[in-house]
């Protein structure tokens, strides 16, 4: 009997010492951060502490809802482990946006009479997001934490970072809800809240309250795949190329916030965005997102973007009808109409012109651009004195008919002295057309200057024998020869071994872009408030301003070769 027991004993011994070893051997590769390997020991050990590795190793790899459902699962009598895997479960809360659930987890954890590191960091944790919080995720934790304390810490905590009358609410709310918490503040509080003049002078409420140490931002990049042997095959891969490195220049630069990538391939397909948009936020929780490439497969990609109130930046879509009616759609390539409203502007406050006529094809991208430019042209008191926005199709793109008009002496009754005229062509018979008006602007002896789309860049107007002067819209343009464009083809070449193009140009900017604005709100929810009251930035390719709006307001005017 006794050799039986010596036995039972001894082989328990060796199962102890097994899964010592092993758990050993788990924590070993945690520490040295191979999270995939650990989580295969730990995962076959069920003991409290391989329960709260497991749920930690879970977190490093963004896996929140499994190491919640991990650290769950730690029940033990050392107080110090319990408190680690509140603690981690917070931290998971919080990336998962529950912060109520996250708040509370701290508020307990804060009870403890345990000073250890842990509790230390749960404490700063607590009071960090207590700030961090927008006004209505605020509002949203005040009516979901199950402790009166947490209610009070919210309200207290958002004086200075909430305007008064918001202020004044909460902690009128305060005094209904809370029942047992610590209230001896209410009278400085309510003393505060009483003078107006004397909250704004002591506060700045539209300030943006730093984030916690280690906030991860999840961008979604949606864009289409092509084929390897396509010629837009590298438009994808360098616009990805370029965000890809935006992404990790910020992330060396800042140690206590990172960006992180969810690709998803469009297909060029309307009916993929519905898919792949639905994918970013019930199964990536993205924070934002960069594309689609086209206008098509972007305008349907807003509209779960406006029902998710997920900010997303286009790069290149310039469609006018995108964002007619979404407030979550920024786009860094100005529309067709922002191009004809800036070029009238020049037209008239740079140039002197007060005399303009305008050709343009009815039906075609150009045709906002007329109008725009109409518009703008006579809000700042020039005179349009010719508008001719026909079906030039029909006519076979004979525009001599409108191009004679411009003569004085065909038009003898008026004999306008016309400055220039704005020409937007656009798409497959912008050369034809670009072709025909420099012709009979020659054939009558015309110098009016001409304004025109980004298609005039390609024309050398002195080729035909005009004298006219030529300016153009451009919206992407690189400085050769600057450090910054140096310094990143250098980067470029060193990370991916190829030339970058300009489209890798264009997805730098655009995540540049995005990266230093969620730097700047440190809050998500803030982001499309940041993104329209961002201005002056200086990109690789493109500047841009969106100065209050959805669309960058920054055209680039050039003079052509003449």
């Amino acid at each position: 009997m006794k050799n039986f027991i010596s036995t039972i004993l001894f082989s328990l011994l060796l199962i102890s010492a097994g899964h010592a070893q092993s758990l050993q051997t788990g924590i070993d590769w945690y520490e040295e951060g191979n999270y995939e390997r650990a989580l295969q020991v730990f995962e076959q050990i069920n003991d409290p502490e391989a329960h709260l590795f497991a749920g930690k190793s879970h977190f490093a790899l963004a896996q929140y809802f499994q190491a919640k459902n991990q650290l769950l699962q730690v029940e033990s009598n050392d107080e110090n482990l319990r408190m680690e895997a509140a603690y981690t479960s917070a931290l998971a809360d919080f990336q998962l946006k529950n912060f109520s659930q996250a708040l509370d987890a701290l508020y307990e954890i804060r009870q403890s009479s345990l000073r250890t590191s842990v509790y230390m960091d749960a404490n700063q944790l607590y009071q960090d997001l207590l700030n961090y919080l927008s006004l209505e995720q605020r509002h949203n934790a005040f009516k979901a934490t199950s402790f009166d304390q947490v209610r009070v810490d919210l309200m207290e905590s958002a004086i200075g970072n909430v305007d008064i009358e918001s202020a004044r609410a909460l902690f009128k709310a305060t005094q209904r809800a809370v029942q047992s918490a610590d209230t001896s503040g209410y009278r400085n509080i309510r003393q505060l809240l009483g003078n107006e003049t004397a909250y704004n002078q002591r506060y700045n409420p539209n300030h943006y309250a730093d984030a916690p140490n280690g906030i991860a931002y999840n961008i979604g990049v949606a864009l289409p795949e092509f084929d390897t042997n396509s010629s837009e095959f590298e438009i994808s891969q360098h616009l990805y190329f370029g965000i890809q490195l935006a992404v990790e220049n910020f992330n060396s630069e800042n140690s206590n916030q990172k960006a992180f990538i969810t690709y998803r391939n469009t297909q060029s397909d309307v009916r993929q965005a519905s898919a792949v948009a639905n994918d970013f936020v019930w199964n990536y929780d993205v924070d934002a997102v960069i594309g689609p490439l086209f206008s098509e497969v972007a305008t349907e990609f807003a509209r779960y973007a406006e029902q998710y109130e997920v900010p997303m930046i286009s790069p290149l879509a310039n469609s006018d009808s995108l964002n007619l009616d979404y407030n979550y759609t920024f786009q860094l390539n100005p529309t067709f109409a922002v191009q004809g409203r800036m070029m009238a502007e020049y037209a008239v406050e740079r140039l002197g012109y007060d005399t303009l006529a305008v050709i343009a094809e009815r039906g075609a991208l150009g045709e906002s651009s007329a109008q725009a430019f109409l518009d703008e042209s006579r809000k700042r008191g020039a005179a349009v004195v010719h508008y001719f926005v026909e079906d030039l199709e029909a006519e076979g793109y004979d525009i001599s008919e409108y191009v004679k008009y411009f003569d004085p002496e065909v038009d003898t009754v008026f004999q306008y002295n016309i400055d220039a005229i704005y020409a937007p062509f656009t798409g497959t018979v912008a050369n034809t057309l670009m072709s025909s008006l420099v012709t009979n602007l020659e054939a009558i002896g015309s110098n009016m200057t001409i304004l025109g789309s980004e298609e005039w860049e390609s024309v050398n107007i002195q080729n035909f024998g005009a004298r006219s002067a030529l300016y153009y819209t451009e919206t992407f343009r690189q400085q050769q020869g600057t450090n910054p464009i140096e310094n990143f083809k250098s980067a470029f070449r060193l990370r991916y071994d190829t030339e970058p193009n300009r489209f890798a140009y264009i997805g730098y900017d655009a995540a540049t872009v995005l990266l230093r604005n969620l730097k700047k709100v440190q809050n998500p929810s803030y982001l499309r408030q940041g993104l329209k009251s961002f201005n002056n930035f200086q990109g690789l390719i493109m500047d841009v301003s969106f100065e209050g709006t959805h669309i960058n307001q920054v055209v680039n005017i050039r003079r052509g070769s003449n």
